[in-house]
């Protein structure tokens, strides 16, 4: 059998491992056939560094800790069920979200109008999820999230903050 190490990295990496078969039977397509098989090699090697691309993502937001709470992320809202504390924010409400880390445990800090904010463990079951609902934030740096979560530092750092002031449906005329 595999060990539960090598099974972890490899559950973790599955998308790049994927857009590298898929890679593979593109440029043998690509190179040992004519025709229509042949621009589908092509088409399929380009879909492939795509996939690489979004991979290599995920595969950076993932860890294979397994902390406290659980996390879901369904039709737009995120829920978080912890053993202390919990809450949900939907994708509109969201206001901030800031990386902290405090006594060696990074979480999210989602912040909402009106709201107390949602505090996510990173290593929280199913966090993974919330990598899928940052992505579908406007303006949010990808790069720079990535960055700064694989950054150790006991300060907050805000990853993205939405542009709300001289928003249009702010004024009554």
């Amino acid at each position: 059998m595999i060990r539960a190490e090598a099974k972890d990295t490899l559950w973790r990496w599955r998308e790049l491992g994927l857009a590298a078969a898929l890679g593979a039977l593109g440029l043998y397509w690509a190179s040992a056939s004519y025709g229509l098989i042949q621009i589908i090699g092509y088409a399929l090697s380009a879909v492939a560094i795509l996939l690489a691309i979004i991979g290599i993502q995920r595969g950076r937001f993932r860890n294979s800790a397994q902390g406290q709470g659980v996390v879901t992320f369904i039709e737009g809202q995120i829920t978080y069920f912890g053993p202390y504390s919990g809450g949900g924010v939907t994708i509109e409400d969201m206001s901030r979200i800031s990386l902290k880390t405090v006594a060696g445990e990074k979480s999210w800090i989602i912040e909402q109008p009106a709201n107390v904010a949602l505090i996510i463990p990173v290593d929280a079951k199913g966090a993974d999820q919330l990598f899928d609902a940052f992505a579908a934030l406007p303006g949010i740096k990808i790069e720079y999230m990535l960055a700064q979560l694989s950054h150790e530092r006991e300060a907050s750092v805000i990853i993205w903050q939405r542009d709300t002031y001289l928003g249009a449906n702010k004024y009554l005329h």
